[in-house]
């Protein structure tokens, strides 16, 4: 009878640990779901389902799941049992774009002083070259026009009152979250963000000209903060390209001209 009894032990517990790991599908209502987050709040253990929607995450009974993409509300599960029986199916609902009421009034609009926004900019960026240069210091594996970037980062800045009510993130917040943070570190960075290495610290002042709120780093809002770094990281690296356009554009043309210059010598 003891020896019965270890038997069912042991395979009651080869049991439990096979139940270590939900295999399950993301769709919605018109297909699967390609780049779905299956984020394990209790675990802190996140996953992305693939090109057909599926997904394999680690998780025990009990465990709250959250999963969501970019275009899909939040859904909200608790792991039960019956999600390691077999494969999960989870369905997301797209977001429903809704706009608010719009109250029209009359206002007197301020004048725009264009020469005072520029010098205002420009010193701006001059003291922050001077103090952070570190940051603009162009690589030898790019020929990017990083104090281009950082003047176009500059316009992002806005005026702040001397003691605001909100504290934002700055870029030596997210310095220290990289490398301090398990969930936020160099991996996350250069593989879902997409952010070259000797681009970080000018992503960082891109992220903290964007007024995020500092409570999502104190409060340890991980998704609410990924999301927003997913964001601002497609509109970073989209900047990125357009620089490199612009940049290869005019090399173009400079050679053009030199061609043109040459033919004319030689015709003469």
């Amino acid at each position: 009878m003891r020896k019965l009894l270890v038997l069912i032990g042991l395979l009651f517990s080869l049991f439990t640990l096979g139940q270590n790991a939900i295999k399950g599908i993301v769709y919605d209502e018109y297909s699967t779901v390609k780049g779905a987050r299956v984020y394990n709040e209790t675990t802190n253990n996140i996953e992305f389902s693939d090109d057909a929607g599926n997904f394999e995450i680690q998780a025990n009974i009990g465990d709250n799941l959250v999963l969501h993409s970019l275009f899909h509300n939040k859904l909200y599960v608790t792991v039960e049992e019956i999600h390691f029986e077999e494969i999960a199916v989870f369905e997301l609902t797209k977001f429903t774009n809704q706009l608010e009421a719009v109250e029209l009034i009359n206002r007197t609009d301020k004048t725009f002083d264009g020469d005072e926004t520029n010098n205002l900019i420009e010193n701006q960026i001059s003291k922050d070259v001077v103090e952070k240069h570190f940051n603009y210091e162009p690589t030898p594996t790019t020929n990017m026009n990083l104090l281009a970037i950082a003047g176009m980062i500059g316009k992002l800045f806005k005026k702040k009152n001397k003691e605001p009510k909100v504290t934002f993130i700055s870029s030596q917040d997210l310095i220290t979250l990289f490398e301090n943070d398990r969930f936020f570190n160099l991996k996350l960075l250069s593989n879902e963000l997409k952010i070259e290495e000797n681009m970080h610290h000018l992503f960082f002042e891109y992220c903290s000209a964007q007024n995020i709120n500092v409570n999502l780093i104190k409060e340890k809002k991980t998704m609410e903060l990924l999301e927003l770094l997913l964001k601002y990281s497609e509109e970073f690296n989209k900047l990125i390209e357009a620089s490199d356009d612009d940049e290869g554009d005019a090399k173009d043309r400079m050679c053009k001209d030199n061609f043109d210059v040459a033919d004319k010598a030689l015709r003469k």
